[in-house]
C-alpha cells in the first residue's frame, strides 16, 4: 500500500466509519463498576468522540439489564443504536482485575454474541462509509469479501490472535491490527513479516510501553510509545486503532498515524475504563 493511498482525502470530510462485531460489559470484579466496551464498539465510539468522524457500529446484545445499560451508554456517547440487535439471552461480560494500572483479562462470558449471525442485509449501506472495521471477535467477518469492493478500506483487529484460523481474512484487508506485547525481541518483526504474506496490506504489531511498528509489505515504520501515568490501559489499543485509521485517512504516512495512535491510546490510560460508565 502505497504512502500516498489517502492523501487526495487530507482536506475532505472527516472519516465516515462503520464498526462491525464485538461488545461487552467490562466489569471491574475488584472494584465493582461497570463500563461498556468491546473493540469494534470502542473503535466507533473513539472515532466520534475524539475524532469527529461520522460512526456507526453494528453488534448484538442480549435482553438482559446489562443489555439494557449498554444501549444506554451507546446512546449517550452519540452514536445511534439501530444496528445493535436485541436477542434473547445474556450480553457479554468481560471481567477486569487491575494490576498495577495494567488490565488484566479475569474472565469472559461470551453470551448471544457465541451464536448470534449477522445477515448480510443487517449491514447499513456499505458504499456510505470510507472504513468498515471488524474484530477477531464477535460478529460480521464472513461478509467482508462481499464488502471489498464497496468499502475504500478495510480493517481488524486480531488481538493477540497470530495464527488464528480468522487472519485468513487478510487477503481483503488494508490494515490488519495485533497485539504484540507478549514478543519479546525481534519476535515482533518476524511475527509482522510472517503475516504480510497473508494480506496486500498494512500489517500493524502494538507492543505496549514499547511502541510499534507497521510492515507495508517492502519497510518497517517504528511508533514510539508516550509517556504517560498509567490509571487503566483497557481501551488504549482500540484508541490507538481509531486514530491511526483517522489519520491515514486524513493523509498521514504510516509514521505519522503510529504517533496520532500513541498519543491517543496515552489518554486513554490515564482514565478507569474505556469510555462511559
Amino acid at each position: 500500500m502505497g504512502e500516498d493511498l489517502h492523501l487526495a482525502r487530507r482536506y475532505g470530510p472527516s472519516m465516515r466509519l462503520l464498526a462491525i462485531g464485538d461488545n461487552c460489559i467490562d466489569h471491574y470484579v475488584d472494584l465493582g463498576r461497570r463500563f461498556p466496551g468491546g473493540n469494534a464498539l470502542n473503535v466507533a465510539v473513539y472515532s466520534k468522540q475524539h475524532h469527529g468522524a461520522h460512526a456507526d457500529y453494528v453488534g448484538v446484545v442480549g435482553n438482559d439489564e446489562n443489555g439494557a445499560y449498554l444501549l444506554s451508554q451507546v446512546a449517550a456517547a452519540g452514536l445511534d443504536t439501530t444496528h445493535i440487535t436485541v436477542v434473547e439471552g445474556a450480553t457479554a461480560v468481560t471481567e477486569i482485575r487491575l494490576e498495577g494500572g495494567e488490565r488484566v483479562f479475569a474472565g469472559y462470558s461470551e453470551g448471544v454474541q457465541a451464536w448470534a449471525r449477522l445477515p448480510l442485509d443487517g449491514i447499513p449501506p456499505p458504499s456510505s462509509y470510507d472504513v468498515a472495521h471488524f474484530t477477531i471477535w464477535g460478529w460480521g467477518r464472513e461478509h467482508i469479501p462481499n464488502l471489498r469492493e464497496q468499502v475504500g478500506v478495510l480493517s481488524c483487529d486480531f488481538s493477540d490472535q497470530l495464527k488464528h484460523p480468522g487472519t485468513s481474512i487478510m487477503e481483503h484487508l488494508d490494515y490488519s491490527f495485533f497485539s504484540g506485547s507478549h514478543l519479546a525481541g525481534d519476535e515482533a518483526r518476524r511475527a509482522a513479516l510472517d503475516l504480510s504474506k497473508r494480506t496486500r496490506g498494512v500489517v500493524v504489531v502494538t507492543l505496549g510501553a514499547r511502541g510499534s511498528l507497521a510492515y507495508d509489505g517492502e519497510r518497517f515504520t517504528m511508533g514510539a510509545a508516550e509517556p504517560v501515568e498509567v490509571v487503566d490501559t483497557l481501551g488504549a489499543g482500540d484508541a490507538f486503532i481509531a486514530a491511526f485509521l483517522y489519520g491515514r485517512e486524513r493523509g498521514d504516512s504510516l509514521g505519522e498515524a503510529l504517533a496520532r495512535g500513541h498519543r491517543w491510546a496515552a489518554r486513554v490510560c490515564s482514565r478507569l475504563g474505556a469510555w462511559g460508565g
